[in-house]
């Protein structure tokens, strides 16, 4: 086991665990609004949560005392017995600050009014319009990553600003602002049950806070956690070794390399998925039919077997709705689903053939030329992370053999700033943009959703060339325009969706948002994560599905850190 027993056959009082994909505390910081090197996965272990989503689409707060919707308002009640590490006290103001700085970056294309205080521990935030009580819930989670001690000046700053010109000024500020993990601990801004004691580029040592609320609940004193910069390689060796008191969730393949007594304890479908973005800006993908030629010739289920061999739990997309195929029955229903194009999920070099021809494309020896006689060739990006650049070797090597020529590069920590420079062809990212199961975490307008672009730039297109207005068929899952087609302004629409006033409208949106993705393909969605995790049950007891609400982002790390993990 990885934990410290401490001697004499004592139940351990160190609990030892690993985050995925994580990069060294060394290397990260806490400004949740300036997203280069942002500590995104490090956090959850020190900023407590206070809105959930689970797997069936609701929502709940073991944090807030109420959350309630009323038409345009939501009214949230904090605890009165909580504090920073610090001993601050934590209030509705720290919600305030957060939620109105999030509000003062574009105002006017915000759906919220403002939010008033209504007493230390009551805040009340105002939608412009009428709001469906799951939206709302779901974007309510403020409170804990903008300490007001740290953020309140830039709130002051955009109060006093008089014009767009001022608040952006102010934006500007506030996203090259950082807070270095060593600044964050010195100011004890952390919320959870376990503060930082030390850390090192290797590994984190904290210890409980003996006066938190949650700290009779559980008999660890200390965690060590340890980051896992190659996504799956290191993490798999240490638990491999018993290094680990928490693990990956073990996959059949791997049982027979692990210690028995680290078994599995939850496997989530979770909200994940991944994609590979396509920039129209490439006269190539900018034909609607070179794009379905490259979802008909590539084989997704070798894809994500690639995938799945660096430890990854995951499914291949079958239908390219855009949104998380286990919420396709609550927001589109079945028989919806089945009417859109039903593009190949394994490869199917007939039907690419066909797509490629009827645009005029023909072959030149080996290669695919288009109607002007210019070759196809594809720079394609990804992360180098080995459960990254390992499936994208084989989409890469997929286009390759069907003649479309490409040249992928593997990028280090610097990916998405690269990224946002556009200047790539295809890229591969997430495909969820807020950790919850719901349309709005997949038809979110930038590339961890679906990215269309500011609709008021000015520009007819968005950076990747998709553009602000365009048509469809009317009729559900035709392959044509036709002769009675559908405007749709996809950009304008994401950004409707967040503002949704009923469920009954928010399904409206996801459905026309899907027709659009479906037809015209702006990326292919080829893989639905899946995640969960295991531990070491001689050792340690952990939460009983029947009796936790697992189904929610990062379980393993949720037990720990509310103290629902105990040694036995």
């Amino acid at each position: 086991m990885g934990g410290d027993s401490g001697g004499g056959g004592e139940a351990p009082s160190q609990f030892v665990t690993a985050f995925e994909g994580g990069r060294p505390p060394t290397e990260v910081h806490f400004n949740p609004w300036n997203p280069a090197n942002y500590a995104q996965t490090y956090s959850i272990y020190w900023l407590q949560g206070t809105v959930v989503a689970h797997g069936d689409g609701s929502t709940s707060s073991e944090f807030f005392e109420t959350l309630s919707v009323d038409g345009r308002e939501v009214t949230i009640e904090f605890p009165t017995d909580w504090t920073y590490w610090n001993g601050n006290d934590i209030t509705a103001e720290d919600y305030y600050v957060e939620a109105e700085i999030d509000r003062y970056q574009d105002p006017e294309g915000s759906p919220i009014k403002g939010h008033e205080l209504v007493d230390e521990y009551t805040v009340r935030r105002i939608y412009k319009d009428d709001i469906a009580p799951t939206v709302a819930k779901l974007n309510a989670g403020y409170g804990m990553a903008a300490p007001k001690s740290v953020f309140r000046e830039y709130l002051e700053r955009y109060e006093d600003a008089t014009t767009k010109s001022a608040r952006e000024d102010v934006t500007n500020d506030l996203l090259q602002m950082t807070i270095p993990t060593q600044e964050f601990v010195d100011q004890g801004l952390g919320s959870t049950l376990f503060r930082i004691e030390d850390f090192n580029s290797s590994e984190t040592l904290a210890v409980k806070q003996e006066d938190h609320p949650w700290s009779d609940r559980t008999n660890i004193e200390e965690i060590r956690v340890l980051p896992n910069v190659e996504s799956g390689t290191q993490v798999e060796q240490l638990e491999k070794s018993n290094e680990l008191d928490m693990t990956q969730y073990i996959t059949e393949n791997q049982r027979s390399d692990y210690p028995d007594n680290l078994q599995n304890v939850y496997k989530l479908s979770h909200y994940n998925c991944q994609k590979y973005l396509l920039n129209w800006n490439n006269k190539h993908l900018g034909n609607r039919a070179v794009r379905r030629a490259i979802i008909s010739a590539i084989d997704i289920p070798s894809i994500v077997d690639a995938a799945a061999q660096t430890g990854m739990l995951a499914s291949p997309t079958q239908v390219q709705t855009g949104i998380r195929e286990t919420i396709e029955e609550m927001y589109l229903g079945e028989d919806f689903t089945d009417q859109l194009i039903q593009y190949p999920v394994e490869a199917d070099a007939e039907t690419a053939r066909g797509y490629m021809q009827d645009a005029g494309y023909s072959m030149d020896g080996d290669t695919w030329v288009g109607p002007d006689g210019d070759t196809i060739v594809f720079d394609i990006i990804t992360q180098s992370s080995v459960s990254q650049s390992q499936p994208t070797k084989v989409f890469s090597d997929q286009l390759n053999d069907f003649g479309m020529e490409t040249n992928m590069n593997a990028i280090g920590q610097d990916y998405y700033s690269k990224l946002q420079e556009w200047e790539f062809d295809i890229a591969w990212i997430w495909h969820v943009a807020l950790p919850f199961w719901h349309p709005t975490a997949y038809f979110s307008n930038n590339f961890y959703g679906v990215l269309a672009g500011d609709p008021d730039s000015g520009e007819d297109t968005g950076p990747t060339g998709v553009p602000f207005t365009t048509e469809i068929p009317g009729e559900v899952g035709a392959a044509e325009i036709g002769s009675d087609p559908v405007e749709i302004k996809p950009a304008q629409l994401m950004n409707n969706l967040v503002g949704a006033s009923s469920e009954q409208e928010t399904i409206e949106m996801t459905r026309k948002l899907v027709r659009w993705f479906n037809f015209d393909l702006p990326s292919i969605v080829h893989l639905q994560e899946n995640r969960g995790f295991g531990g070491d049950v001689e050792n340690f007891d952990f939460p009983d599905p029947e009796e936790a609400r697992l189904d929610r982002p990062n379980p393993g790390p949720w037990a720990l850190t509310t103290g629902r993990i105990s040694s036995n």
